[in-house]
């Protein structure tokens, strides 16, 4: 029996110049961003030079886990 795949893309947005203002955090002192599960992390270094970290920054501008849209795939492929 052959499959079908539905392909679907969706962003979720984070304004990091409002979340830095927000955290009082400068962004030249960001060390690294990661997202896992809908959530961002941040490492940044405060200003005694320690390294600080944010953790579950959920997004701030867009949240595509709200409103995703099922209904229209990006793609549809059809597998033998």
């Amino acid at each position: 029996m052959a499959k079908l795949y539905a392909n679907y893309t969706i962003a979720s947005v984070w304004d990091l110049d409002q979340i830095c203002e927000e955290h009082n955090i400068n962004p030249l002192n960001i060390t690294s961003k990661r997202v896992k599960w809908d959530q961002l992390t941040i490492t940044y270094t405060d200003q005694n030079g320690q390294e600080q970290t944010i953790e579950d920054i959920e997004p701030n501008e867009y949240c595509a886990s709200d409103e995703f849209d099922w209904k229209r795939p990006v793609s549809v492929q059809e597998e033998e």
